[in-house]
């Protein structure tokens, strides 16, 4: 009787530390790929973070939605692209996120290619806080 009862003390505990774990991570970026552009390491988990619950552009309508519309018309994890521009409106590149429509994390985040970084586009990254040091 002792002996079933410190196994199953022991099997709560462990799922309860997994659990807690779990949640302690999913509220942020899940697989990011880091960038470094010019010295400055953009993360685009950081970006795509930085968008989560708010509402979006549909691609194929051009409605606008917010995201109980997204989460209700699109896959579970949406592709969701962010134009990261200057302030002349130039593209300095583009951010893949795949959001977890249900639960409004960051599955994962990748930077499309666009045309090199220069200084300029590196201060603009840092005061926007897109970018750490190398």
């Amino acid at each position: 009787m002792q002996r079933s009862v410190m196994v199953l003390l022991l099997f709560v505990s462990t799922a309860i530390a997994a659990c807690a774990s779990h949640s302690a991570s999913s509220g942020g970026a899940g697989s990011t790929d880091v960038v470094v552009m010019n010295g400055c390491r953009v993360d685009p988990g950081r970006i795509c973070d930085s968008i989560r619950g708010q509402n979006v552009t549909m691609s194929r309508t051009g409605l606008t939605a917010d995201p109980r519309m997204v989460e209700q018309n699109t896959a579970r994890t949406a592709n969701i692209f962010v134009p990261v521009k200057r302030l002349n409106g130039d593209e300095i590149f583009e951010v893949e996120c795949g959001i977890n429509t249900l639960h409004q994390s960051v599955s994962w985040a990748h930077i499309k290619s666009g045309p090199p970084v220069t200084d300029d586009d590196v201060k603009f990254l840092r005061a926007r806080n897109y970018c750490s040091g190398p």
